[in-house]
């Protein structure tokens, strides 16, 4: 058993929780991140099959271009020229499927708008009023915008009330607009009655502003990340699952790993979910009713993943993300019956370095609720049995067949392939019942579905998805308000936007 001490712990290797590390270890703290897996990285782990490289959650990025958001990012963190990604098609970085006919996202506001006037030339106005709504709510976000900000300002909380299906609603009667409006929900795990147009609108904006593909995977960032924190004299651990919290009076003290060992600190950062986290937290130590708030928080829905090989030179690389919906309800994926499963798809294509031409893999996405894996959850990942083997077995081939009705010929170019459920997410990035997402953020319920980084406990802070928001942009500015609460927020702002080379500046 061992004992250290440091300035800060951090729980997980996430994003949120490596950002976190990065920025404070900057700030001059002495920083340990403990994370239980053997690799880093949470939702940026990778894996390779055959030679192929396979993301396990980051698929695509958006606002990337130069003097755009994420590549600020990208340059405070020190990932410029040490993350390959490509632009992806710039009239088409997304198509969109709905019920046999097909409809682009182009990359620019302006792009965009004219691809969707040219499919709807009657709906100018409302296209027009989209727009300008999403660029308003997104554009006028400081913390997304990487502005000064002020952690007491809730002037834009009235935009976590409203929803986005209602707002869509509002500006057109016609339905095949409002499902294309609506169509990229599943990168937020949307709900019709639920989503907050403000996720909606800094998730399209995202995307609009600039979308690329990793080419070399998500654990780019992750393993970059580590090697910076590293260099900063911080310390990540792998292979050190914390299992207990320790507490001097109302303050934690120290966590302990499965493995016996603790690590002292003054302050504890938790990338871990957040009902998880409570889980950790002695009962007498907390307000029963916060800690119930957070344990019972609604999570948003899982995925049934397949992962396959091509022959070679077989499908020509789209660069470009496929949607495909069988029906023009776009919000119903998720609410499917015995017999209905799937009702839409995403594929993410990968292509072949010694044949650009081609594509050398495909991931295809679909909704899954953890209650059709719930029976197998106290088994091991490799380990879960014969009759768990045949039902991912045959949930590929329900996948399959719904792929053939738009890709045909992807059937005769397999030439392997493997699949993730509900339960691959549950167990290798620790979230609750496998949760794509985090926590829903419900516009019906927008105080209670919003989680600050500061929880009760004053020494212990919270990160990553399900705080702020998901997805790389998201977690990032989320990190920013965690580390908000031990150093000024604005602080950090200005060293981000002062480093920024002038080159890469808008002008």
């Amino acid at each position: 058993m061992t004992k250290e001490k440091y300035d800060i712990v951090i729980i997980g290797s996430g994003l949120g929780g490596l950002a976190c590390a990065y920025i404070l270890g900057k700030f001059g703290y002495k920083v340990c991140v403990l994370e239980k897996h053997f690799k880093t990285g949470g939702n940026l782990q990778t894996f390779k099959r055959k030679g192929c490289r396979f993301d396990t959650g980051m698929h695509y990025v958006g606002s990337l271009g130069e003097g755009e958001v994420l590549h600020k990012f990208f340059n405070y963190l020190d990932l410029l020229g040490k993350v390959d990604a490509r632009r992806l098609d710039e009239d088409a970085f997304d198509v969109i499927n709905i019920a046999g006919r097909e409809y682009n996202y182009a990359m620019g506001y302006e792009k965009f708008t004219q691809s969707l006037i040219q499919d709807f030339p009657n709906e100018e106005k409302a296209i027009l009023a989209y727009v300008h709504k999403i660029r308003m709510l997104s554009e006028g976000s400081d913390i997304f915008n990487l502005r000064e900000v002020d952690l007491m300002d809730t002037s834009n909380m009235s935009y976590y009330g409203q929803s986005t299906s209602s707002f869509i609603a509002s500006l057109t009667n016609n339905i095949e607009l409002r499902s294309v409006l609506a169509a990229l929900n599943p990168l937020y795990g949307g709900g019709e009655n639920t989503t907050p147009l403000y996720v909606h609108a800094l998730v399209n904006h995202f995307f609009i502003t600039s979308a690329w593909r990793l080419t070399e995977g998500g654990d780019q960032i992750s393993d970059a990340l580590v090697t910076s924190i590293q260099g900063m004299e911080g310390k990540v651990l792998t292979k050190s699952e914390v299992v207990k919290f320790h507490f001097e009076d109302k303050l934690m003290s120290a966590v302990e790993t499965s493995k016996g060992d603790v690590f002292e600190a003054d302050y504890f950062i938790s990338n871990m979910h957040p009902s998880v986290t409570m889980d950790l937290v002695p009962d007498n130590k907390i307000r029963k009713s916060y800690k119930s708030r957070l344990t019972n928080l609604e999570n948003t829905i899982s995925a049934f993943i397949v992962y396959i090989v091509l022959k070679k030179n077989q499908i020509p690389y789209l660069n470009k993300n496929y949607y495909y919906y069988k029906t023009n309800n776009v919000w119903g994926v998720d609410n499917y019956g015995k017999g209905e499963w799937p009702q839409g798809l995403m594929l993410y294509f990968a292509f072949d370095k010694n044949n650009p031409e081609y594509a050398e893999s495909v991931t295809i996405i679909t909704y899954m609720k953890y209650e059709e894996v719930k029976k197998w959850e106290g088994t091991k990942i490799e380990c879960r049995g014969e009759e768990y083997l045949a039902f991912k077995a045959e949930k590929e081939r329900e996948v399959m067949a719904c792929v053939s009705e738009v890709f045909p010929d992807i059937l005769d170019a397999i030439d392997s392939s493997y699949t993730s459920s509900p339960l691959s997410f549950k167990d290798y990035t620790g979230t609750k019942e496998g949760s794509m997402y985090g926590i829903v953020r419900d516009c019906t319920k927008p105080i209670e579905s919003y989680l600050p980084s500061r929880t009760k406990i004053s020494n212990l802070l919270l990160t990553g998805q399900s705080v702020n928001l998901h997805g790389i942009t998201g977690v990032l500015c989320g990190a920013l308000l965690t580390c908000g609460q031990l150093v000024d927020i604005n602080a950090i702002l200005k060293e981000i936007n002062s480093c920024y080379p002038e080159e890469y500046k808008i002008k």
